[in-house]
């Protein structure tokens, strides 16, 4: 229980970590409370999901690798978890509790249909787990089973029948059952007892009536074909919980083909998550929030995101017919300020002023009359001003939507700017609003 109680831990605080930081990240371009609660309770769901199959990846490759280990004969190692393959035997047999078959571990489950307003549902009135003492012999030797095996390749068998029924009903009047809660649910230890373990739990109300349930059980027989993996104990010869038993006889290549399922199924939900994200990501650009939040800085893995999906997606699918263009969304800023940044290195210039310079030029420094910053020439060619020297920006730097600008009828010009560096050691995004001379700015008004 403890182990299943951690696991669970783990796992909830996982989940809502993730739909913290989906929610935040939603609520970066989507405002508001419901799609934030939305998209984090989904995309947690997805990436949970995803990161589940990545777990069972790994763990499943290494059961897989346990299993060659064995196959090549390698020597178990004290406290280390092992694969032990060789025949299943009992010390003792047990009778399955509806049809009396000999066997040396064996489960059942009585379960009942509950109706209530109209609707009917299964619930598991009786249950119950039993086994002898359990050993696995191979290459001449026998390692003992330490605690109550885990057998996820067993199958349930329904018992039909007059005889059947009688038997349930005989097994039920002659067993004290325990409440389905005060029993241990996972591989108890049987270290310090003789190997016998047995279970019986029930959870009320109890049905009366047999013929209404129905009764199944999993039988495990002495003299199977059985992989054991477990922690190996060479003071004991013996393995330690929690043990898993695979039975069949091709162990390697089936711990292969799990392994090779559960590549295809993290691969899917991690392609379903991109998809997901990417789709979100082009139909809600970045800018509409630094329009609502003026004095918040985006990351710049936000813009490098931004252009990504500007650059790969957006050219794709608006042609397509699969995006409604909305334009692009600008803060409201004074005539003559700007905000922003320009990085170059660690060196951080905050970009406030905007001026214009003539023909069709225009500024933006820190400071009125400054001149590092970057200058706007013609409405689309960037220049780096540094220490008082000038460089242009390269054009393999930029892209077609690096530079966003508007031109009013009464000279009033604002926009964006975005400079990214190809290994990112020049970095810039800026928005402006000054006021140019429309004639001299517009070849058909002079």
């Amino acid at each position: 229980m403890k182990n299943q109680k951690l696991s669970c831990l783990t796992w909830t605080i996982v989940f809502l970590s993730l739909a913290i930081a989906c929610g935040w990240f939603v609520q970066r371009r989507a405002p508001g409370a419901v799609p934030a609660v939305g998209g984090g309770f989904v995309g947690a769901l997805l990436l949970v999901i995803a990161l589940g199959w990545i777990v069972a990846i790994v763990t499943r490759t290494t059961e897989w690798w346990r299993i060659v280990r064995a196959r090549l004969g390698q020597d178990a190692r004290d406290g280390q978890r092992v694969a032990i393959i060789g025949v299943l035997r009992g010390h003792g047999e047990l009778l399955a509790p509806f049809s009396h078959e000999r066997c040396v571990l064996y489960s059942y489950d009585v379960i009942t249909r509950d109706i209530q307003d109209g609707e009917s549902s299964d619930r598991t009135m009786y249950e119950g787990f039993a086994m002898v003492p359990l050993s696995i012999e191979h290459d001449a030797e026998r390692t003992r089973i330490l605690a109550r095996p885990e057998v996820p390749g067993l199958k349930a068998i329904q018992r039909t029948g007059r005889t059947a029924e009688a038997n349930a009903k005989n097994y039920v009047e002659s067993t004290t059952f325990a409440a389905a809660s005060a029993v241990k649910t996972v591989d108890e230890d049987l270290s310090h007892t003789d190997g016998h373990l047995r279970v019986d739990s029930s959870r009320p109300p109890l049905e009366t009536t047999f013929g209404a349930c129905r009764w199944s059980e999993k039988l495990l027989h002495a003299e199977t074909p059985i992989c054991a993996i477990g922690t190996y104990r060479a003071d004991r010869r013996a393995l330690a919980g929690p043990i898993t038993f695979r039975t069949g006889s091709s162990f390697g290549i089936e711990a292969a083909w799990r392994t090779v399922n559960a590549v295809i199924s993290a691969a899917i939900f991690i392609v379903i998550a991109l998809g997901a994200v990417a789709i979100f990501t082009a139909g809600f650009p970045i800018d509409a929030y630094e329009q609502r939040n003026p004095q918040s800085r985006l990351g710049w893995w936000e813009v490098r995101l931004e252009r990504l999906v500007e650059q790969h997606l957006r050219t794709w699918m608006g042609p397509r017919g699969m995006l409604a263009s909305s334009g692009f969304h600008l803060q409201e800023l004074c005539e003559g300020c700007a905000n922003g940044r320009l990085e170059i290195d660690d060196r951080t210039i905050e970009l406030k002023h905007a001026a214009y310079m003539g023909g069709r030029s225009v500024h933006l420094s820190a400071t009125r009359g400054g001149k590092d910053g970057i200058t706007l020439v013609d409405g689309d060619r960037i220049v780096l001003t540094i220490d008082g020297k000038s460089a242009p920006v390269p054009a393999t730097w930029m892209q077609p939507h690096d530079v966003e600008t508007s031109l009013g009828s009464n000279g009033s010009y604002e926009g964006r700017v975005t400079v990214m560096a190809p290994d990112g050691w020049i970095r810039c995004r800026v928005q402006f609003h000054t006021r140019v001379n429309a004639d001299e700015w517009l070849p058909s008004r002079r």
